[in-house]
C-alpha cells in the first residue's frame, strides 16, 4: 500500500513536473515570437509654410458710361484684347431725325455750291452695302450704325432750291465745315468704347481699382492694406446711366501682389530679388520676384512681381495663399512610434521572430497622431550630433507600441 501510494506520488510530482516546464517553456517561445502591431512609413512631402493675405495690384483701366443709354458688349469676361479693339458700345438713343434732315439740306446746297464753282459735287461717298456687312462680319456694330447713317445721310434726296435759302449765302467751304459738326453731332447718338492697351476684359469692377493700381504701390504698407480692404460688387446691365462702370482692362503680362505678414520671423532671410513661392487656396502654385519689403516691428508687407498664373490669380482681388518656406521629401509614422535611446530618437523595426532593431529617426514635424521624419539622404542617411545613422526605409515595418517591447527582444 506505502508502495503504490509512493507510485501515485511520484506520478503527480512528475506530471506538475511537466505542466511546470511546459508552461515555462511557452512563456520563453511567446515571448521570443510574440508579433507586434506594425505599420509601414507613408512616403510623402511635408510643406513648410506661413499664411498670407493677398491684394492684387494690376495695371488697369476702368471704363465708365459717357451718357444714359443702351450697352452691347463685344467681349466676355476673361476674354484677351488687342489694342484698340472694340468692347462695348452705348447708344444714347437720342432723336437724331432733325439733324438728319438739317445735313441733308446742307449737302444739296453744298453740290449746288459745287457745281457753281465748277467742281465735283458729293455723291454717295465712300460708304456701301458691302462695308456694312464687314463691320457686322467684324462684330463693329458701332462702325456698322455709323456706316449706315452716314449712307443714309449722303445719299442724294431730292431737296426743293427754295428751302436753301439762308444756307445758299454759305460758301462751300462753310458749308463742308457745317457738314461735318452735324456728322459729328450724329454720331454722338453711339458712344464706341475701345481697348487703351492690349489685356483681358473684366467685369469684376471691386471698388478698389484707384487704390491697388502700379501708380500707388510704392504708398502700400500695412495701414494702407487695412485702410482699404472693402470690396464693392458690380452687376452689368444692359440701361446704363452716365458715370456707372461698365467693364475694365486688365495688363495680363505682369502684376503685383501685395502680401500682409503678421509675424516676419520665418522670412527674416528673405531680400528684394529674391523668389518667393506661393500657393492659392484652389490650389495654384506660382513664385514671384520680391519687389519691396515694408517691415513694422513684428509685421509688414512684401510685395512680389508676378509674370504668370493671372488666369486663376486676378478674379478676387483679395486671396489667401501660402508662402513656401521649405519643401521636403519625408515619411509619416505613427507618434506612438517614437521612442528614446541614448538620448536619441527612434522607432522600432520589426526582425524575424518577434525581435526588433532600434533605427535613429530625425524629426521634421510633429502633428497630434502623427510625425513626419527625414528620409536622409540619397543612401539613406541622417546626421545627429555630428555622427552619421542609417534611418528608417519605405520597407521597413515600424513596431506601433515600443513600450511594450522586452529588453530582451531588442537587438541592438
Amino acid at each position: 500500500m506505502n508502495l503504490k501510494f509512493k507510485f501515485k506520488n511520484k506520478t503527480i510530482l512528475i506530471l506538475v513536473a511537466i505542466v511546470f516546464i511546459f508552461f515555462l517553456l511557452n512563456s520563453v517561445t511567446s515571448k521570443i515570437y510574440r508579433k507586434n502591431k506594425t505599420v509601414f512609413p507613408t512616403y510623402t512631402t511635408y510643406v513648410n509654410s506661413i499664411a498670407a493675405k493677398g491684394f492684387n495690384v494690376f495695371n488697369e483701366k476702368t471704363y465708365k458710361a459717357s451718357g444714359n443709354g443702351i450697352v452691347l458688349f463685344n467681349a466676355s469676361e476673361g476674354q484677351k484684347v488687342p489694342v484698340d479693339y472694340e468692347i462695348a458700345s452705348i447708344n444714347l438713343m437720342n432723336d437724331t431725325s432733325d439733324l438728319k434732315d438739317e445735313l441733308t439740306k446742307v449737302n444739296a446746297a453744298l453740290n449746288f455750291k459745287l457745281k457753281e464753282e465748277g467742281k465735283t459735287p458729293i455723291t454717295n461717298g465712300s460708304v456701301n452695302v458691302y462695308n456694312i456687312q464687314d463691320d457686322l462680319k467684324n462684330d463693329n456694330f458701332t462702325q456698322a450704325i455709323l456706316d449706315i447713317n452716314e449712307l443714309d445721310i449722303n445719299t442724294q434726296k431730292n431737296v426743293s432750291i427754295s428751302t436753301l435759302t439762308e444756307l445758299m449765302s454759305y460758301t462751300s467751304e462753310e458749308l463742308m465745315e457745317k457738314k461735318d459738326t452735324l456728322a459729328f453731332q450724329i454720331a454722338q447718338s453711339n458712344i464706341s468704347y475701345k481697348s487703351e492697351f492690349a489685356g483681358i476684359v473684366s467685369f469684376k469692377i471691386d471698388g478698389l481699382e484707384d487704390y491697388y493700381n502700379f501708380e500707388n504701390i510704392d504708398k502700400i504698407d500695412t495701414a494702407y492694406l487695412n485702410k482699404y480692404n472693402k470690396l464693392s460688387e458690380h452687376l452689368s446691365k444692359t440701361k446704363v446711366e452716365k458715370g456707372e462702370n461698365l467693364f475694365k482692362v486688365i495688363d495680363n503680362l505682369s502684376f503685383y501682389i501685395a502680401l500682409r505678414i503678421k509675424d516676419f520671423k520665418d522670412i527674416d532671410d528673405f531680400k528684394i530679388g529674391d523668389i518667393l513661392s506661393l500657393q492659392s487656396d484652389n490650389g495654384t502654385r506660382f513664385s514671384g520676384e520680391i519687389y519691396k519689403i515694408k517691415k513694422n516691428k513684428s509685421n509688414g508687407v512684401v510685395i512680389i512681381n508676378v509674370n504668370d498664373c493671372f488666369e486663376e490669380i486676378y478674379p478676387e482681388r483679395i486671396n489667401d495663399f501660402k508662402i513656401i518656406l521649405d519643401e521636403n521629401k519625408c515619411f509619416e509614422i505613427p507618434k506612438s512610434a517614437i521612442i528614446k535611446r541614448n538620448n536619441i530618437s527612434g522607432v522600432f523595426i520589426q526582425e524575424i521572430h518577434g525581435l526588433v532593431r532600434f533605427v535613429p529617426i530625425e524629426l521634421i514635424e510633429s502633428f497630434e497622431d502623427t510625425v513626419y521624419v527625414s528620409s536622409g539622404d540619397k543612401t539613406g542617411n541622417i546626421t545627429i550630433s555630428d555622427k552619421t545613422h542609417k534611418t528608417i526605409t519605405i520597407n521597413d515595418s515600424i513596431v506601433i507600441n515600443p513600450m511594450q517591447i522586452d529588453e530582451s527582444q531588442i537587438l541592438n
